[in-house]
């Protein structure tokens, strides 16, 4: 018996406007863009807010957090005057004693207009341990696509024979030696895409000796075609080769290279990660692990990070020592590394926690000591190393939605972890004196609890004097992401300081309570996400926060996703919404960019199962004449390579035929995946999108 699809039968009658360099198309969004700039761009109060957001995302006395590399401490700086940044150093000793000689390696503003392109700094890889040769990459306004050029640190200048890829490609390079180098190679054309994945990334490894061309260089590894992507790395420090085959967005087998020359699979499921250090396998099962072998069989819970030496594991040893097991209210935990300390930090019911370990052998045998790292009270905690190839100091980031960011430096070899040194803090953005943070939580559709934060004036979010105000109510849930406090620099002056609150959903298909949390919504369950999201929308509402006609929804990616899927599903329950870089699209998405890489996060539209969830929540196809939804902006970036702005295209055109009169399309011709290329373009970009939102949600501007 046939199956049905789900999918509209009859064609897409805007399937023009995905191609990007069509000129119809273009016209049709240089009219949008013009369209949406008269109606939300302009005047003083506007131009006031933009000038305020520059200079609070940009201002001249912020902190100076260099990364070390040896004796060097480098940093790209941006301000007004360089928005696209430069790229600086001077010795570590002369900025850790306040006299810093800064030396300007690389304009990136001026090589811009000298070449006549907006270049943005995409990467920086520095040779170990010569330390006087980069490869830079270069993206043309904030795409993921790359050109990649050698630079000569001691002479400052690109240099001309050098490891060069000067056609843009999603390429992947990193240093071996002096004269050789690791390259996932995008070529282009018909011969390039044999090169690439079904995702459009790398599925090849090269190994390219200096002075050779590009294309003669040996391939040293291949995935298949149906894989997200592979990447060849050196370490030098600890003198292994290893490639990652990435066979979806999160799962992969990592191989090493033996001493023979062959590259060989460690023996683990693809969903365990494998990392190594100090000749140490550190595993991460990203799902339950159960292992039968001849002492015992043992399950780990997805989440777990474990430890094994590495010569142990390879003899067919597999007992492992726990570094950390998950509960039901933690995240799956990160790691790094200092020379001597392992790293580890998850959240615990959303709050950061990190764990210190360190190996130590004694009586013919290795044990693991852990100290437990300070934390900070309803702050993010961030711990990473400064140099790990030196000593163990760390940075330690501090954030908080209302509290300037800190940075502290932390020696990791001291006994007292207590004794934190404050390097600077950022300067004070907003008023925070009336305003206070506020956790609660509501019931979804299937009684899970889901935790909101909700940030505003103590006045009108505290009981006993809550008062329904405008409300900017903001998610994300997808893909593991777990949305932790950071400083509301925007949103603190653009709608906190105006009298708006802001409310956070950590909705199911983020990380903030590990593995469960995040496949509880993956694939044919992506509904609970937006249930999770309506569930805190509704209870804003009821507890008197807001009302249905002041609360905006705010999204970008998959949460344009997330906000595109629920005012099509409950248009009734928003006032406005913003809907940016997203996918809408849900037949198409594998088509368009690197839509592919995210089959394992939605589901593939191909497949008749899966395709029946994708088409009952789909925007562009769910989208209805004759139904009120809330004025509607929709943004994106033409330079977006990673999700495709044909997504936001469509569903305003579709929305426009339908006969929907307040919807706004916006289209920055760079940014990539983001609100602009450099700070500058997200102050106007973010002004505007003030403005819609108050203008629309309490009637004033």
């Amino acid at each position: 018996m046939p199956v049905t699809s789900p999918w509209p039968a009859e064609a897409d009658p805007f399937l023009s406007l995905e191609v990007l360099d069509d000129p119809a198309a273009m016209a049709w969004v240089e009219a949008q863009n013009a369209r949406t700039r008269a109606a939300w761009q302009g005047g003083a109060r506007f131009e006031a807010l933009e000038k305020r957001l520059a200079q609070a995302y940009l201002p001249r006395e912020r902190p100076v957090i260099p990364s070390r590399w040896r004796e060097w401490a480098y940093d790209l700086w941006e301000d007004e005057d360089n928005p696209k940044g430069l790229w600086r150093r001077t010795l570590w000793d002369d900025w850790r004693a306040h006299r810093p000689q800064w030396e300007t390696l690389i304009d990136f503003d001026a090589l811009g207009k000298q070449e006549g392109m907006p270049w943005v700094c995409a990467g920086i890889d520095i040779l170990y341990p010569d330390g006087d040769r980069a490869l830079i990459q270069l993206s043309d306004g904030g795409a993921d696509a790359v050109v990649v050029r050698e630079f000569d640190l001691t002479r400052r200048e690109f240099i001309g024979d050098g490891f060069a890829i000067a056609k843009e490609g999603k390429h992947i390079v990193s240093w071996i030696d002096r004269d050789t180098v690791y390259v996932g190679w995008d070529a282009g054309g018909k011969a390039g895409k044999k090169m690439l994945t079904r995702s459009g990334y790398p599925r090849e490894v090269r190994r390219w000796t200096r002075g050779t061309r590009l294309a003669d260089a040996p391939v040293v590894f291949s995935g298949e075609f149906d894989d997200i992507s592979v990447e060849g790395d050196y370490d030098p420090v600890e003198q292994r080769h290893d490639i990652v085959r990435s066979v979806d967005f999160f799962d992969s087998y990592t191989y090493r290279l033996d001493p023979n020359g062959a590259w060989q699979p460690y023996d683990v499921p693809s969903h365990v990660a494998v990392g190594a250090w100090h000749g140490w396998l550190l595993l991460e099962p990203r799902l339950d692990w159960t292992i039968d072998w001849t002492v015992s069989q043992q399950t780990y819970a997805g989440g777990s990070l474990l430890a094994i030496r590495e010569d142990a594991f390879l003899a067919g040893d597999r007992t492992f020592t726990t570094l950390f097991t998950p509960t039901p209210v933690t995240s799956a935990c990160d790691w790094t590394n200092t020379k001597n300390v392992l790293i580890v930090s998850w959240l615990d019911d959303v709050e950061s926690r990190t764990m210190l370990w360190q190996p130590q052998f004694a009586d013919g045998a290795w044990q693991w000591q852990s100290r437990l790292f300070p934390a900070r009270a309803s702050s993010q905690v961030d711990v990473s190393p400064v140099e790990d190839t030196l000593d163990d100091e760390v940075f330690v980031d501090v954030d908080d939605y209302l509290l300037p960011p800190e940075y502290w430096l932390a020696d990791l070899a001291q006994s007292d972890l207590q004794q934190w040194e404050l390097l600077d803090r950022w300067p004070t953005q907003f008023d925070a004196g009336p305003l206070t943070v506020i956790r609660a939580h509501a019931r979804s559709a299937d009684g899970t609890r889901v935790p909101f934060t909700v940030i505003g004036a103590k006045a009108a979010i505290e009981a006993g004097t809550r008062k329904a105000s405008p409300c900017l109510l903001t998610g994300y849930g997808g893909f593991a992401i777990a949305l932790t406090p950071q400083y509301l620099v925007g949103s603190g002056i653009g709608w906190l300081e105006q009298g708006g609150i802001v409310a956070i959903a950590h909705i199911r298909g983020g990380g903030e309570y590990g593995t469960a949390w995040h496949v509880e919504a993956q694939r044919e369950h992506r509904q609970r996400s937006f249930d999770d999201f309506i569930a805190v929308a509704e209870r804003l509402a009821a507890d008197g926060f807001t009302s249905a006609a002041q609360l905006g929804i705010k999204g970008g990616s998959n949460g344009g996703l997330l906000v595109g899927a629920c005012m099509v599903q409950r248009p009734e329950l928003f006032g406005a919404v913003v809907c940016e870089v997203p996918l809408l699209d849900m037949q198409r998405y594998t088509l368009l960019h690197a839509g592919a890489s995210w089959i394992d996060e939605y589901g593939d539209p191909e497949d008749a199962e899966e395709a029946r969830a994708l088409a009952a929540y789909s925007p562009y196809q769910r989208v209805q004449a004759g139904v009120a939804y809330p004025p509607s902006l929709f943004t994106t970036s033409t330079s977006d390579d990673r999700v495709h702005p044909a997504h936001a295209r469509k569903m305003v055109a579709r929305m426009e035929q339908q006969g929907h009169a307040n919807v706004w399309y916006l289209e920055n011709t760079d940014g990539g995946h983001g609100p602009g290329s450099d700070s500058l373009e997200r102050a106007q970009y973010d002004a505007l999108v003030y403005r819609f939102l108050w203008t629309t949600l309490a009637g004033t501007w």
